[in-house]
């Protein structure tokens, strides 16, 4: 992989780069990341799910990415499309992460009102006695009888309101500790994070292909309107794939 911006360098490992860039949080809340893939004309997935688009680079900046964060939210229906596994890491990234002060792996949660989550999805049904369950964040009143399904194999959060709120979302993380938070979509969730002001900073890879069909973009709200500029702040590149970071001005 080679860095375009700020300046050029022929062969970079982004392991190098994401896990000790800068983030302050604020005195209220965490660093909010999101990462996402899109094609050149615009869609988010191909088929219902992101893994075609990236290739290689995409998977290297994934990897430093996820690095980087303390606590990895998804929605349950891209938890659901994309078979989402909990988070584990090698010796390398363990190493990256001890020396930026991070636990050895970011621990995932997962945002949905219904809890319409099989038992059977792998971050449930593969887990190993040494992992820490996946932090399930739902409202108020949830399905008791799909929770019960699920019961130990999740750390339940029952925030206010019928529906998990991005803000409740950070709230709740930056009480169990959380310093830096990454948001992996789908869509939906993003416009929410990004209607509520609360992204610091867009992980975006470009995707050389154009895949045409339904797929919505990365973000998706009913609201029409600027809320968020970002600033270019560096830009690499493998095999035609662009991996961009944007910072909030």
């Amino acid at each position: 992989m080679r860095q375009l911006l700020p300046d050029p360098i022929d062969d970079i490992d982004p392991l190098t780069l994401y896990p000790f860039d800068e983030r302050p949080g604020t005195a209220t809340r965490p660093w909010i990341m999101m990462n996402m893939v899109a094609s050149l004309d615009g869609g988010s997935s191909i088929a219902g799910v992101s893994g075609g688009l990236g290739g290689d680079g995409d998977r290297q900046a994934f990897r430093a990415i996820r690095a980087s964060c303390d606590w990895i939210v998804a929605a349950a229906g891209t938890v659901r499309a994309e078979r989402y596994r909990l988070p584990r890491t090698s010796p390398e990234v363990a190493a990256v992460r001890q020396a930026t002060g991070r636990s050895p792996v970011a621990r995932l949660a997962v945002v949905t009102a219904s809890v319409d989550l099989d038992p059977d999805l792998p971050l449930f049904a593969d887990q190993d006695p040494d992992d820490e369950p996946p932090l399930v964040l739902t409202g108020h009143a949830p399905p008791v009888d799909r929770m019960a399904d699920i019961g130990d194999r999740a750390e339940w959060a029952h925030l206010p309101g019928d529906r998990p709120s991005p803000d409740a979302v950070v709230a709740e993380l930056a009480g169990r500790g959380a310093r830096v938070v990454l948001v992996e979509g789908g869509p939906s969730l993003n416009g929410q994070f990004f209607d509520a002001g609360l992204v610091d900073e867009l992980c975006l890879s470009i995707s050389p292909n154009l895949v045409s069909g339904s797929s919505v973009r990365i973000a998706h709200s009913e609201t029409f309107e600027i809320n968020h500029e970002m600033r270019l702040d560096r830009l690499l590149e493998h095999d035609s794939v662009l991996v961009a970071r944007y910072i909030r001005r």
